[in-house]
């Protein structure tokens, strides 16, 4: 088994109560873990954001450790209280979330509050 791309996240604080978390890479073994590492980290720093949107549209792969990291950091985000958003989701991602019935879990929280809208 090859090493896929590695995985960067880049975290940022783009509204008063919104984080972004900026995903390049694959969701892999090798290198999910970074997604909740740089996560604890942001939502330590900037405790009480009401939303967190994960931007996804470079993720070029994921496997199953990957979405166990991503049902992670929605667990990391909603302990905090704060909602996440799975953004530009890709065709592979999106059909890997819609077989493990994962999808609606992950995102079903909708669309930003009217209050959102106007912080980022």
């Amino acid at each position: 088994m090859t090493a896929g791309r590695r995985l960067t996240c880049t975290w940022a604080v783009v509204g008063r109560r919104t984080g972004r978390l900026t995903l390049v890479g694959d969701l892999d073994h090798d290198h999910a873990d970074e997604i909740n590492r740089v996560l604890v980290e942001g939502l330590g720093a900037h405790p009480g954001l009401g939303a967190v949107h994960l931007h996804c549209a470079e993720v070029a792969f994921c496997d199953s450790y990957g979405l166990s990291a991503l049902l992670m950091a929605h667990r990391h985000v909603r302990a905090a209280g704060a909602r996440l958003q799975l953004d530009d989701l890709q065709p592979g991602l999106t059909r890997l979330l819609e077989l493990t019935r994962t999808l609606e879990y992950l995102t079903a929280e909708g669309t930003p509050s009217r209050a959102e809208k106007f912080d980022t």
